[in-house]
C-alpha cells in the first residue's frame, strides 16, 4: 500500500535522526539513574483477529495487547518503535506504537486495520513489536515481543460444488462443444465468491475457473467426439477432501434443439432371472395424453443406444417428459422432469432383487398338493411333494397399486389365483394358495 512506503521512507529518516543527536537519557543514565538495564521492557501479552467469526469477504484486523514492565515511558527511550503485522509469512502492515507508560493497568491494545478480506482457511499469524530493533537489546527483552499464532477462518465445514452440462454435437468438426455452468454454496447456502474451482476431465484436461460475485462459475471446451462416457469432476483446492458428485459426457450427439435422457441401471446382484427380464421405458410429452415414445432393450430405433449400464434415449429438447420404467411388466419407477436444451437428465433406476417368495399349496383339508405349477408373468415354479414351491427372487412391490398375484395350475387343470399381496425389500414371505378356493 501506498501507506506503507511513505511510512518505512519516514521510519528510516527518524531512525536516521535518533542516531545523529544524543538522546535525552542515554543507556548509561538510564543505569545510573533507575540502577537496571530494562528501563522499558514492551511485552506483547497476546494477539487476535476482528472480527472473531468474519463473514465471507468482510475485512478483518489483527488486534494484541501491549504493556510495559519497565519503569519508565517507551517514548522516554525511542521515538519511534515499529510493529510489523505477518500473515501466512506475508508482512502485511507496518504501524508505529504510541506511548505506553508502566504497569500492566496502563497496557494498551494495538490494531493492524483492515488487512485481509475474509476467506475460509487456516492462517499463520505473526506479530512482531520492536520490528526494526529500535529499541536497545539493554533496555528490552526480545523475547517477549513476538508472538505467532495459527488462527482459523470460517469453518471447515465443507463447500458445494453444485453445475449443469451442456453438450453439443458439432458435426462439421466432429467435436464435442462442452459448456458447465454452476455455482458454490457454503453449508449455510451462501454463495462462494473469488473461489477457484478445479475442472477435471478425465483423460482429456484439468483446468481452473473461478466464482463471481454471485457464487456462480461457468467454464467453455471442445473436445474431440469419443464413443465411451467421460467423467467430470469439480473440486476446490481448499476443500479437496469433499467429494463432489461426478458427472458424465455421454456419447451422444445432440443437436441445437435436443436433449436426453439417460437411465442408468443399477441392479443389487448380477446373477437373477429378472436381469434378462426386458425393461422398457415408457415417455409422456408434457401430459399424459401425449405418448412419445418406448424405448425397450429388446426394440429400439436408431436414436437410441445402449452403454455399459446406461439406456439413453434422444428428445426433442424444452419439454418436461413423464417417464414409467417397467421390468418384465411391471412398473420400477416414474418421474418427471424439465429437459432444458443440449442437457442429458440422468435418472437412476435401481432393480432390487432382495425380496423372496414361496408358495405353499394345499387342499381346503389342509393336505399338500404335489406338481402344482405357479406363475405369474415374472417367473414360473413347482411344488415339491411337501406342497412347497423354491424360495424365488422377485422386485420389492413399487407402490400399493401394484401387488403381485401368482396362479395355481394343478394336475387336474384347475387354476387358482393367490390372493395379492405386497413384499418389501429384504423380506421373504410364503404365500398360502388352497386348491378349490376360488
Amino acid at each position: 500500500m501506498q501507506y506503507n512506503k511513505i511510512l518505512k521512507l519516514f521510519l528510516i529518516f527518524v531512525v536516521c535522526v535518533s542516531f545523529s543527536f544524543t538522546p535525552s537519557h542515554s543507556l548509561t543514565e538510564s543505569v545510573d539513574l533507575f540502577g537496571q538495564i530494562n528501563s522499558a521492557d514492551i511485552v506483547l501479552n497476546d494477539i487476535w483477529i476482528e472480527p472473531e467469526n468474519p463473514k465471507y469477504g468482510e475485512a478483518v484486523s489483527i488486534h494484541g495487547s501491549v504493556y510495559n514492565a519497565g519503569i519508565i515511558p517507551t517514548e522516554k527511550v525511542s521515538n519511534v518503535i515499529t510493529i510489523g503485522y505477518i500473515v501466512n509469512d506475508e508482512l502485511v502492515e507496518i504501524a508505529l506504537l504510541e506511548n505506553v507508560s508502566p504497569g500492566v493497568e496502563n497496557g494498551t491494545i494495538i490494531s493492524s486495520g483492515p488487512v485481509l478480506d475474509s476467506r475460509s482457511g487456516n492462517y499463520i499469524i505473526t506479530v512482531i513489536i520492536n520490528y526494526h530493533d529500535t529499541l536497545s537489546h539493554l533496555r528490552d527483552n526480545p523475547e517477549n515481543n513476538i508472538i505467532q499464532k495459527r488462527i482459523q477462518i470460517g469453518s471447515n465445514n465443507p463447500s458445494l460444488i453444485t453445475y449443469d452440462i451442456n453438450q453439443q454435437y458439432d458435426s462439421k468438426t466432429g467435436q464435442q462443444q462442452i459448456k458447465i455452468q454452476g455455482e458454490l454454496t457454503n453449508v449455510y447456502q451462501e454463495k462462494v465468491r473469488d473461489e477457484e474451482i478445479i475442472v477435471n476431465v478425465k483423460g482429456i484436461l484439468k483446468e481452473k475457473t473461478t466464482t463471481d460475485g454471485n457464487g456462480e462459475f461457468f467454464f467453455e471446451t471442445h473436445m474431440p467426439f469419443k464413443n465411451e462416457l467421460i467423467e467430470i469432476t469439480t473440486q476446490l483446492e481448499v476443500d479437496t477432501f469433499f467429494s463432489n458428485p461426478t458427472q458424465v459426457i455421454f456419447p451422444i450427439k445432440l443437436s441445437s434443439e435436443q436433449s436426453a435422457l439417460a437411465l442408468e441401471i443399477i441392479s443389487d446382484t448380477s446373477e437373477s432371472d429378472i436381469k434378462n427380464q426386458v425393461l422398457t421405458a415408457v415417455v409422456f410429452q408434457d401430459s399424459y395424453d401425449e405418448l412419445f415414445k418406448k424405448v425397450s432393450t429388446d426394440n429400439y430405433d436408431k436414436q437410441d443406444l445402449f452403454i455399459e449400464n446406461f439406456i439413453l434415449s434422444t428428445l426433442p429438447a424444452n419439454h418436461k417428459y413423464i417417464v414409467e420404467v417397467y421390468i418384465g411388466g411391471r412398473i420400477l419407477d416414474a418421474f418427471q422432469n424439465y429437459f432444458p436444451n443440449n442437457q442429458v437428465i440422468k435418472k437412476e433406476i435401481s432393480i432390487s432383487e432382495s425380496a423372496q417368495i414361496q408358495f405353499k399349496i394345499t387342499d381346503k383339508a389342509g393336505e399338500p398338493q404335489n406338481n402344482v405349477k405357479v406363475e405369474n408373468w415374472i417367473y414360473l415354479s413347482t411344488s415339491n411333494e411337501y406342497g412347497i414351491t423354491e424360495w424365488i427372487d422377485v422386485l420389492p412391490t413399487f407402490t400399493e397399486n401394484e401387488p403381485y398375484v401368482a396362479k395355481a395350475i394343478f394336475t387336474n387343470g384347475e387354476i387358482v389365483w393367490s390372493e395379492p399381496f405386497q413384499i418389501e425389500e429384504g423380506e421373504k414371505k410364503t404365500i398360502h394358495i388352497i386348491k378349490g378356493d376360488n
